[in-house]
């Protein structure tokens, strides 16, 4: 399915990359030493992947801000 059949545009799509990419940095220390975390955080990691799936290919400038 694309971004389009969930009701997103491209832009769209582009900020909740970012703003999941956020969370995960948000996540990366405590859940080194929180094991409790891990679910959680886990959780930001696939929906990160679901939605980089979902925006398919990325400008190159776009690209480098979300990873």
């Amino acid at each position: 399915m694309s971004a389009k059949a969930f009701g997103f545009n491209q832009d769209e799509l582009k900020l909740l990359l970012v703003a999941v990419r956020q969370m995960r940095r948000t996540f990366t220390q405590p859940r080194k030493s929180d094991p409790s975390l891990e679910a959680y955080a886990s959780l930001y990691d696939d929906l990160f992947e679901k939605l980089r799936d979902m925006a398919g290919p990325l400008p190159e400038q776009v690209e480098d801000v979300i990873e």
